[in-house]
């Protein structure tokens, strides 16, 4: 699960926009860039369903879990950044916090 978890934020980060270093006139998003990253907000949306469902089938007994809440954290801060994007895109780069993807704690 991890380790699709990883290839996900990878996938998913090489869509994120990068800041140009060539300054532009126009300081919007395209409508297919938009498209996109709805696209992605609702798969997120998705994941943190599947999160929540896997949650409730781990076993609490087990040697080594997965920190669900901050995968869930971690799910909802992406998916906060991208609408936040939709809605209101800036130039000014936003602070985001580091993602804690821990595979949780050994008993």
């Amino acid at each position: 699960m991890m380790k699709l978890f990883s290839i996900f934020l990878f996938f998913l980060l090489g869509f994120m926009p990068v800041a140009n270093a060539i300054e532009t006139t126009v300081d919007t998003t395209t409508e297919n860039e938009k498209r996109y990253l709805i696209k992605i907000a609702n798969e997120l949306a998705y994941l943190q369903e599947l999160t929540r469902k896997a949650k409730q089938s781990a076993d609490p007994h087990a040697r080594i879990s997965l920190d669900y809440v901050a995968l869930e954290h971690d799910l909802q801060e992406i998916r906060r950044a991208l609408e936040t994007h939709i809605t209101a895109p800036s130039r000014s780069p936003r602070q985001m916090n580091s993602l804690d993807l821990s595979v949780g704690d050994y008993q």
